[in-house]
């Protein structure tokens, strides 16, 4: 009977766990050192941090015990000594580096207010000398001898599972056995690959993917430092220096032209109730296939339609901060990616529970996607309901949860809301995402993606119908928007305006207020960004802090629409509408005659964009 020789498997798990403890242990000075800004936050609410931290510290220690994996296989079959200068020398530097990143962050948090990233690499390769000086000598010398403490603390933790002389020399293994042991290795170094990702659900591990509080620091000190800085390192772009079409004094002078966050005066200033929809892939195009979305067109034609309105971008990430922050969509990135930059963004969430209202947001999906959860609890969601706050039974695609579940969960809290406070709500729908997989529903067999459409849309009705019944109505504004550009028709060139014509449609008792008002204005030119000033100005809430949203209902305000997908932008004006490619530096699509005026005015719209992002 074979006895199979277990000490390198033994030695992966091990080194697995110990690289998790790191992880953990190390959030513990961080929370004694900024113990102050977390002063409303019990000692529970403090060691919380650890357990939802621990989603990236399991990561970071995939990802360390990827080569000891390997590592370990090549030693089932190598006698060489080699192998343990190699173990050596890899410990004695991830060690390290790890020990660095620990401290580097306990240090710089107090300056940055941020966990580590990229920024002490910019600092040295561009003014080293300007971040030597700004650290003291007592300082350095302290953190030099934490680092130096830590590693060897590290280091000494993995010694005792390096390879050992008599082990790599063994004879007496037989093939059968080193191949059994190489194949579960290579199986075990292969699952390490949940961990990395974060499971097998469609969001993969984020820095944001661990933010679980209203304290931002709080939700600091469960970010792996590690994970940060390799994030960071990753998905940097030059912000500064890309779009640089015309010096700055003119793309100011253009850019001033654009935007205007007065508050208009109004008559019918009152603190609403506010739900916002968002539409997955729903477009203008979609509105008018017959029997497809019959609920829609009559909200639009019962509320009050924004006939010339268009998203901002392509994709749902984009889309939704500008919706939400009235942040025009980069061509070549996401800003929901920098958590960093992300959550230093104004919006509608935050200026609203500034001013009394209660805020919640809604999806039936996996909140950890494209760093969904730490721009929306960075940007002022007091709550989040997503696909972990439903029995399994209704995760029934893809995707997570169908819209009907969903929206049934926003009615039953807006019904058992006995506050008395204004309420904030926000959906993002799902089912109309690829693949277009909902459940018991077969109105339209032939067409996979206008059955989604239609099941989301008798949601949509059923959910508006059930909230006319309810007292809040009256006091209600209901705000309905797609994310961004339409999934139908699909395999269209981008490079055509109305790919990005999506409704704008305002309903809810409310509306009965305004409507006399806002008639003149259903024609305006406008995009997403101009959610926001549109509605708070509604709500009498000043809207300065965003920058680039016009309220539709200000005929002072200047009415265009921009939008942006891989690598080009658009803008559209009452004078006509130009998409401009900006790898080939030409004008790819163009309606109406002022060519180079319109050119000239997307192009100072974007570069005052990034001028934006650099700085935050």
């Amino acid at each position: 009977m074979l006895r199979i020789r277990s000490r390198a498997i033994v030695s992966l798990i091990v080194i697995f766990l110990i690289w998790t403890l790191v992880g953990v242990v190390s959030k513990v000075p961080f929370l004694f050192m900024y113990g102050s800004l977390m002063s409303d936050t019990s000692t529970f609410g403090r060691m919380m941090a650890m357990w939802h931290g621990l989603r990236l510290d399991l990561a970071v220690a995939g990802y360390l015990t990827l080569l000891p994996g390997l590592m370990l296989i090549v030693r089932q079959w190598y006698k060489g000594k080699a192998l343990r200068w190699v173990w050596n020398i890899y410990f004695a530097i991830t060690s390290l580096l790890y020990s660095f990143a620990i401290v580097s962050n306990l240090g710089l948090y107090g300056y940055w207010g941020f966990p580590l990233d990229n920024t002490p690499l910019l600092y040295i390769r561009t003014s080293p000398s300007d971040a030597a000086a700004s650290v003291s000598a007592w300082q350095m010398i302290v953190a030099l001898v934490a680092i130096i403490l830590l590693t060897v603390l590290i280091y000494s933790a993995f010694r005792p599972l390096r390879p050992k002389s008599e082990h790599l020399n063994s004879t007496g293994r037989t093939t059968l056995i080193r191949l059994f042991n190489t194949l579960l290795l290579l199986l075990l170094t292969a699952l390490l690959i949940l961990p990395i990702r974060g499971g097998v659900g469609t969001g993969t591990n984020h820095t944001g993917s661990v933010y679980f509080s209203s304290n931002m620091a709080l939700n600091h000190a469960a970010v792996n430092p590690v994970f940060s800085f390799v994030e960071a390192v990753t998905h940097q772009e030059e912000i500064g220096t890309r779009y640089r079409f015309m010096p700055d004094e003119e793309a100011t002078a253009l850019f001033r032209k654009m935007i205007h966050t007065s508050l208009r005066p109004s008559a019918t200033v009152k603190r609403y109730n506010v739900i916002l929809i968002s539409l997955e892939s729903f477009s203008d195009s979609i509105m008018h296939v017959e029997g497809v979305t019959p609920c829609l067109n009559k909200l639009a034609a019962e509320g009050l339609h924004f006939h010339n309105f268009y998203a901002n971008s392509f994709r749902t990430d984009r889309g939704l901060v500008s919706i939400h922050s009235a942040l025009p969509a980069q061509p070549t990135m996401s800003i929901m990616d920098m958590p960093k930059k992300s959550t230093s963004l104004p919006s509608i969430a935050g200026t609203m529970a500034q001013n009394g209202y209660s805020t919640t947001f809604y999806y039936g999906g996996d909140i950890n996607y494209s760093n969904m959860r730490s721009y929306f609890i960075g940007t002022g969601f007091q709550q989040i309901v997503c696909d972990v706050d439903f029995p399994q039974s209704l995760h029934t695609g893809k995707w997570g949860v169908a819209d009907g579940p969903v929206f049934n969960r926003m009615l039953a809290d807006i019904k058992a809301d006995k506050s008395g406070k204004p309420f904030f709500r926000s959906i993002m729908t799902e089912s109309s995402h690829e693949p277009f997989d909902v459940p018991d529903y077969n109105k339209i067999k032939s067409f996979p993606e206008l059955n989604a459409f239609a099941y989301a849309d008798e949601c949509l009705g059923r959910f508006m119908t059930e909230l006319k019944a309810l007292p809040c109505w009256r006091n209600t504004l209901v705000v309905i928007v797609p994310d961004h550009l339409g999934a139908y028709p699909d395999k269209v060139d981008n490079y055509q305006q109305w790919r990005f014509h999506v409704p704008l449609i305002l309903s809810g008792g409310a509306v009965d207020d305004f409507r006399t008002e806002a008639q003149e204005s259903l024609d305006v030119i406008g995009s997403q960004i101009d959610i926001a000033a549109t509605v708070l100005a509604l709500l009498g809430i000043d809207h300065s802090d965003f920058t680039y949203s016009k309220d539709l209902l200000d005929s002072a305000a200047p009415h265009f629409a921009f939008f942006t997908f891989p690598d080009a932008m658009g803008i559209v004006t009452p004078d006509g509408g130009v998409i401009y490619n900006n790898t080939s530096n030409k004008v790819a699509q163009h309606a109406g005659s002022n060519n180079a005026t319109l050119t000239k005015q997307a192009q100072a719209f974007l570069q005052k964009l990034y001028d934006d992002l650099d700085k935050r």
